[in-house]
């Protein structure tokens, strides 16, 4: 291939004793349902002119017979095609085994996957996801995933086959051409680091670069200019070895690549949740080590790296822990709060217990954010705390503590201000729920005795919120709902008055519990709870109704059983007893 040249797929792909290969430090494979979508709307609607954009190769060392060139830019389209063009390989062979006529060359498509000469793998995908790449594209089995990335490829390969299906074959010939003959651009370097250059002003027609791939190509340029060609090679190579870590990583976390950079980020520039914008940062971050001279940058940015690679490994330690403060922090899901104080306390060390005790911490701020929401930002009074982290996490959460006991500064999130919410606003359907698991282990330590299969948020994934009072009942006070606010006109019920939704007229009930009770009259949900069903907070009903004999869920037995619940939440979430 010449070293700067316009050519097609085809041609590419139609050299013989030539393989491409995605370099194992390049990100896996990552383009989604908008990607390949726009993929095939832009084959149906070119009309023969389809072009690809631009390639980047870097020739790597022949392998006997066959030369290899490594894809720097453009592995992600190029992978597409492939998938694209086996797809449609398999179904015109399904076609004409099943007697239809078909008018195409169908082994030529065999180029795509196998070199026409050495017959060997003409596209390789990364090294962590290459045997799949073999097994489910280039010999069409259907294999289990194990990584997004494989999900990736197969939903890829599932997308473009149910499109090439639904086509005439004539169709699909039509398709299969245009985009062999698609025109692109490529340029072939020698080395990574020109690769990592090139790249950075590389504009991509499929999903945008993350900033993990952005920082990638903007560290190899600057470790160039910091040393000998002997200590670029050692960087270079030390850099790529990382990022291989980091990709083959990032696949196994459920958090994206990107925030989990922004988490580390905030733990280690000095600014905490003010850091700002990551590249930047980074960016700067170089500019001074350069000023400082005697490999600095050299140092800093294996810091950097080593750094972010030990980090990504402790997200997925932190959703895969089974911590109870940590495991309520991840079902909560505001991960952008507590992040990057577990992460940095891990990365100085910090045992089990500090770290355990920390997370109890900012499980409780965390849960006092979200039942506030709004405008108001927490994570502004935690900058300095995070930056003291490194001083020892026991004294910084005594410092938190001291703080937000003793000062202004945290009253939007202050006991004061959670009774009034639980007292009075609508809450969130998932906050409710944690509220209400809570609530339910807390009464367990009152000679309750403990509910099975409680123990953990999974619960909360079988079960519904029950309004005790039904938003739609008819002749409510008639079928046991009380009076509640409006009572020159009583038959408006449970809706006037704002009871519906506060916290005393809401329970945790199985969802076939649920649906068999619906909006019957209250002595008969009344006799069901905590009879066919096992929570605790459904056996203590009967202390907060009006009547015994005749039992009556009206505003009073709301508003006592909401006091309890309140005064539950004050002490479970107390910061004192941390």
């Amino acid at each position: 291939m010449k070293n700067n040249s316009i050519t097609s797929i085809k041609r590419l792909f139609r050299q013989p004793n030539v393989t491409f290969e995605a370099p194992p430090y390049q990100r896996a494979y990552s383009w989604e349902k908008e990607q390949t979508k726009r993929f095939l709307e832009d084959l149906n609607e070119c009309g023969g002119l389809f072009y690809l954009g631009h390639f980047l190769f870097q020739a790597a060392a022949a392998d006997g017979k066959t030369s290899k060139l490594l894809v720097i830019d453009g592995q992600q389209r190029l992978m597409t095609c492939v998938i694209f063009l086996s797809a449609v390989k398999q179904e015109l062979a399904r076609r004409k085994d099943a007697g239809e006529t078909v008018d195409y060359a169908i082994e030529s498509l065999g180029c795509y996957v196998r070199d026409r000469v050495e017959k060997t793998q003409k596209f390789r995908a990364g090294s962590a996801d290459n045997d799949y790449f073999v097994s489910e594209i280039i010999d069409w089995h259907n294999t289990a995933a194990a990584t997004r990335s494989q999900r990736n490829i197969q939903d890829a390969k599932k997308r473009f086959a149910s499109a090439i299906k639904k086509k005439e074959t004539e169709a699909i010939v039509q398709w299969a051409g245009w985009l062999q003959d698609a025109v692109i651009t490529t340029h072939t370097v020698s080395n990574t680091m020109n690769g990592a250059q090139i790249f950075i002003y590389q504009n991509q027609r499929g999903k945008k670069p993350s900033n993990l791939e952005i920082i990638k190509s903007h560290l190899m340029p600057r470790v160039s200019r910091s040393a000998g060609k002997d200590k670029i090679n050692e960087d270079i190579t030390c850099i790529e070895t990382c990022f291989k870590e980091l990709y083959h990583q990032a696949v196994k976390m459920k958090h994206h690549e990107n925030d989990a950079l922004n988490y580390y980020w905030r733990g280690v520039s000095g600014r905490g949740y003010d850091s700002g914008e990551v590249i930047q940062g980074v960016t700067e971050h170089i500019q001074a080590a350069r000023k400082a001279g005697n490999g600095a940058v050299s140092r800093w940015i294996h810091d950097f790296t080593s750094g972010l690679l030990a980090a990504f490994k402790t997200v997925e330690k932190l959703e895969e822990s089974t911590d109870w403060a940590v495991s309520n922090i991840n079902y909560l899901n505001h991960p952008a709060l507590s992040y990057p104080f577990l992460m940095k306390a891990y990365r100085i060390g910090a045992d089990k217990a500090g770290i355990a005790r920390l997370a109890a911490l900012l499980e409780n701020l965390t849960f006092r954010r979200l039942l506030r929401g709004g405008r108001a930002e927490l994570e502004k009074r935690l900058n300095w705390p995070l930056n003291y982290l490194d001083t020892g996490i026991a004294s910084c959460i005594d410092e938190i503590k001291e703080e937000f006991l003793d000062t202004d500064w945290w009253r939007d999130w202050s006991d004061d201000e959670m009774r009034q919410h639980l007292s009075h606003h609508r809450i969130s359907p998932k906050i409710v729920k944690y509220l209400l698991w809570r609530y339910e282990l807390h009464l367990a330590r009152d000679d309750y005795p403990l509910p099975e299969n409680i123990s953990s948020p999974d619960f909360m994934r079988s079960v519904s919120i029950e309004h005790i009072a039904p938003q739609t009942s008819h002749q409510p006070v008639a079928h046991g709902y009380g009076v509640y606010h409006d009572r020159e006109n009583p038959g408006n019920g449970i809706v006037s008055g704002g009871w519906i939704n506060r916290v005393g007229n809401l329970t945790l009930i199985s969802q076939k519990h649920n649906r068999a009770i619906g909006n019957k009259p209250f002595a008969q949900k009344y006799a069901s709870y905590g009879k066919e069903h096992f929570l605790n907070q459904q056996k203590e009903i009967p202390s907060f109704v009006t009547g015994a004999k005749n039992p009556v869920w009206d505003a009073e037995a709301i508003r006592k059983r909401g006091e309890k619940i309140v005064s539950a939440a004050l002490e479970i979430w107390d910061i004192q007893k941390i």
